[in-house]
Order: C-alpha cells, then sequence, then structure tokens
C-alpha cells in the first residue's frame, strides 16, 4: 500500500480566502486615514461650496432677490444658507420667505476669500460671514465686499497642504474650481 505523505506544504483554501480578507480590510482602513491627511476634505470642501454657490445663484434667476450666506461656524465647519426673499418688505423686515442651508466643509479646513484681483489673504474665521448676491436678470454677480463697493471674486480651501480653488467670475456668474489659482 501507498503511505499518504503527512508533510504537505501548501496552504488551504480557507486560509487563504482568510489572509486576503485581512489585506483588503488593512488596506482599506489606511487607504482612508490616507485620504484624511492628503488634503481630501478640502477637494470635498471645494466642490461642495461651489456647488452651493451655484444652486443659489441659479435659484436667483427669476426672484425678487436671493442671497447666498458663506459662514464659518463656532464648531469649525463651513457652511452655506441661501435666504430667498419674494417682495420688498422681506428684504425690510429681513425675513426671508424661504431659506436653505447645507453643511460644505469640514472641521480643520482652512478657507480664505478674495475680493478684486488682490490675492486671498483673508481667512474666514469661525463665526465670519460673507454675502453674495447675484443679479435675478442676467446672473451677473453683484458687489456685496467692501460695503457694496467690490465684488468677492474666490475661494482658496486648504488642508494638509493640498489647496483647491473656487473661482468667482463677476460678469457671467460661472463658478468653477480647480487646483490652480
Amino acid at each position: 500500500m501507498k503511505q499518504l505523505n503527512s508533510n504537505n506544504r501548501g496552504f488551504s483554501l480557507v486560509e487563504v480566502v482568510v489572509v486576503l480578507a485581512l489585506v483588503s480590510a488593512i488596506s482599506a482602513i489606511a487607504g482612508y486615514g490616507f485620504s484624511m491627511t492628503n488634503g481630501k476634505p478640502a477637494q470635498e470642501c471645494a466642490k461642495k461650496l461651489a456647488g452651493a454657490i451655484s444652486h443659489g445663484r441659479t435659484t436667483t434667476m427669476g426672484k425678487y432677490r436671493n442671497e447666498i450666506i458663506v459662514k464659518k461656524e463656532t464648531n469649525g465647519t463651513l457652511t452655506v444658507t441661501e435666504d430667498t426673499y419674494t417682495s420688498e418688505s422681506d428684504i425690510t423686515n429681513n425675513t426671508p420667505s424661504q431659506s436653505r442651508s447645507s453643511t460644505v466643509g469640514a472641521k480643520g479646513v482652512t478657507v480664505k476669500y478674495q475680493i478684486g484681483t488682490g490675492g486671498y489673504n483673508t481667512e474666514l474665521t469661525e463665526g465670519d460671514e460673507i454675502h453674495l448676491r447675484y443679479d435675478s436678470g442676467s446672473g451677473a454677480m453683484k458687489k456685496t465686499a467692501n460695503g457694496g463697493s467690490d465684488y468677492y471674486t474666490g475661494f482658496e480651501i486648504s488642508k494638509a497642504g493640498k489647496v483647491w480653488y473656487v473661482k468667482l467670475e463677476t460678469l457671467t456668474g460661472n463658478i468653477t474650481t480647480s487646483t490652480t489659482p
């Protein structure tokens, strides 16, 4: 009779599957941690901020007045509130007929804004807010910076050394995101 070889040196299918599952889980956790340290929150904030401002601009079309408020909350997050006024009395009483708010930036993301053609040198700190308005007929931006004498023209959003820019075109109202100023 043949004798069975008892020193089989291979791996069983179950052992291979368990090892692959463990390696996959560890790499997923490491990938998530890496994305949080490599500036992914800055990219997400820039895209969400551009989307929220774009939505507010589009909503302005055909309305009496729409105001977009970008605010750094006291907990460090960035929010965008869109207030819609449907009549002159709403504006006089400062009571919007409709208000929509969304969180667009995580805690720890640095946000600077640009006025006119100057640099991105003013940081939005906790409790600070800026107001954006667009023309309801053309969609062009209205002057709301420096007491209504200038335009907000962009945002610089950064985290972990990664920087994203949200550019606001004053004449056309277009909003773009990029990694270059």
